[in-house]
């Protein structure tokens, strides 16, 4: 199953499930808290609802992302700042990627570029700006981690007790869920989702070994009323982690944007990236 909103933002489209007897209300105005008047009201419940955007994905085989993502991380009494951009080309099917990673830490910013076609896995080195070409399993391994996301079922029953969380609002032209909560059961659901969602070749006894509570979660999403396909999402998070006497508090807050939906067919590394790109698998046999 083509689920796109799983693969972007870590499976967080699933809490929207647990408002699934819900009917959409009319946005409340942020500025005036009066409800905007819509002109056509859809009786459609939230389980309807994502239920068509399921069946959405379904159609969708290519897309453009724009990601904002701020972070605090508090450790000790050293506290870092790591705000990063995210721009991103995607299809698929034979799976093609082209994205940008802007990324500000300790007063310095780190650029970097990376393709991952069937013509390998490339990516720009931010220092030299030398293209670097890596061993032929990593593209191999990302594949297969976005297939295992596809291919994740989604369990209905996991979220039934989060119903009394959630917001279900209408526009004109969208549909906007809105979640709010803290403490152990979002801790839970949380932990969850991350063991689903971890990366190629990451150990998920990581987390495991990890004890971590999840304070706050505020998430906002927002699908087109007539393609059912997700718009944009906003999510607030504030966790803490512990390991072996440590503790680390991260806030973050993750802004995302879907369009193009559709629309790109190709992406192809251009060929003088593939003239002139480092084989890094050649590097490894010569040392």
């Amino acid at each position: 199953m083509k689920k796109w909103t799983t693969i972007l933002t870590a499976g967080t489209l699933a809490f929207v499930l647990s408002a699934c007897g819900q009917t959409a209300e009319p946005k409340e105005d942020p500025m005036t808290g009066e409800k905007e008047e819509v002109v056509v009201k859809s009786e459609l419940t939230a389980g309807e609802v994502i239920e068509k955007a399921n069946a959405a994905s379904e159609t969708q085989h290519s897309l453009h992302s724009d990601m904002e993502i701020k972070q605090k991380i508090q450790m000790g009494e050293g506290t870092h700042d790591v705000d990063s951009t995210l721009s991103m080309d995607m299809i698929l099917e034979p799976l093609a990627m082209h994205q940008t990673v802007n990324t500000q830490l300790a007063g310095e910013e780190v650029a970097v570029e990376q393709f991952i076609t069937e013509d390998g896995f490339f990516m720009k080195d931010p220092q030299s700006g030398s293209w670097m070409k890596f061993e032929d399993d990593m593209y191999e391994q990302i594949m297969g981690q976005i297939a295992g996301a596809q291919e994740s079922p989604v369990d209905f029953s996991m979220y039934e007790e989060y119903a009394d969380d959630f917001t279900f609002e209408q526009t004109n032209d969208e549909y906007v869920l809105t979640l709010k909560g803290s403490g152990e059961k979002f801790t839970s659901l949380m932990n969850d989702m991350m063991k689903q969602n971890m990366p190629a070749g990451a150990e998920e006894s990581l987390l495991e070994e990890s004890d971590m509570k999840v304070e706050k979660v505020d998430m906002k999403i927002t699908l087109d009323k007539k393609t059912f396909f997700t718009k944009d999402f906003d999510m607030d998070m504030i966790m803490v982690f512990e390991q072996q006497g440590e503790q680390a508090k991260i806030t973050q807050n993750i802004k995302g944007t879907m369009t193009k939906i559709n629309e790109i067919e190709e992406i192809k590394v251009p060929k003088e990236i593939l003239d002139s790109a480092v084989d890094m698998s050649d590097m490894m046999n010569q040392q």
